[in-house]
């Protein structure tokens, strides 16, 4: 049993602030990259005192889930906004200008190096090829595969709020996206913000290495008997402010253990980034704390 946070991290008041006063020229660029810096080390530090297994930088220098990957790329471009799922929030679909092709020297503009063990978020290549109005395929080749080239990480999180909500998906397609990516590193598809009951059978047969759940939305009896894979099992609820119950996390990680064959890993069911930055701490350290219990 393990437990960490990928995804987007809600950012403090301070680096709010500090961003909106760098747009409006109040601040230099250097006095926002300090404040950015201090939130990361905050959440390094939470997510030790958590005993999370696995370290995230939180992907606070990320404005959505696309953008950093765009911003590094040629041939593709910050479209217009457009709502994210049933939230207030929004992201910038990406836009093709060209053949895409991820120029960015290093990845280090847009991941930040941790101390330890660590885990890394992208977009997922069918989340990205959705926004964008791309093939799965092109995205994975012209996009993500640089980036696992030159990775140092234990484990990648394919960040996916798209695919439970589609009628008919094809997961054929996917397959074959995610097949040009595996070999590189330990690769997890997590489906946020969705049912993924009616798809776990096929998604079983992807080449991951496991696959994340909303276990608030997905039923755990959805969950194919002897599931064989590394299951993230979305129990903190990251569109809700109240703070789960340790003890409650770790009772339904023992049901889930009963039911499968693979390794658990306790996540939140998508960002963070959807609570404030004092409750998202809580849920870290509820998430720990149910580890630790189960």
């Amino acid at each position: 049993m393990r437990a960490f946070a990928p995804g987007i991290y809600p950012r403090s008041d301070a680096l709010v602030q500090a961003t909106r006063d760098l747009d409006r020229g109040r601040i230099s660029i250097d006095e926002a990259a300090r404040q950015l810096a201090a939130d990361r080390a905050a959440l390094i530090a939470a997510q030790k005192e958590a005993g999370l297994d696995l370290l995230a930088d939180g992907m606070l220098n990320w404005q959505d889930l696309f953008r950093a990957l765009v911003e590094a790329s040629e041939g593709l471009e910050a479209g217009p906004l457009v709502r994210f799922l049933d939230t207030n929030t929004f992201y910038r679909a990406p836009r093709t200008t060209g053949s895409p092709r991820l120029t960015a020297a290093s990845t280090g503009d847009f991941i930040a190096p941790l101390p330890g063990r660590r885990l890394v978020t992208l977009p997922s290549p069918f989340a990205f090829a959705r926004a964008a109005g791309l093939d799965p395929r092109t995205v994975s080749e012209a996009v993500l595969a640089p980036v696992l080239e030159v990775l140092d990480a234990e484990l990648v999180v394919l960040s996916e709020p798209f695919l439970a909500r589609e009628r008919d998906p094809d997961l054929a397609a996917l397959g074959e996206a995610l097949e040009s990516l595996s070999g590189r590193l330990p690769l997890v598809l997590q489906l946020t913000f969705g049912d993924a009951g009616p798809l776990l059978d096929r998604l079983a047969e992807l080449p991951v290495d496991g696959i994340g759940i909303d276990f608030y939305l997905t039923s755990l009896d959805a969950v194919p008997e002897g599931f064989p894979k590394l299951l993230l099992a979305g129990v903190v609820d990251a569109r809700s402010s109240a703070v789960e119950d340790a003890g409650v996390l770790a009772g339904f990680a023992a049901r889930i253990r009963e039911r499968t064959a693979g390794e658990i890993a306790l996540v939140p069911n998508g960002d963070l980034q959807f609570v404030s930055e004092p409750v998202a701490r809580q849920k870290l350290a509820a998430l720990g704390a149910a580890r630790a219990a189960a």
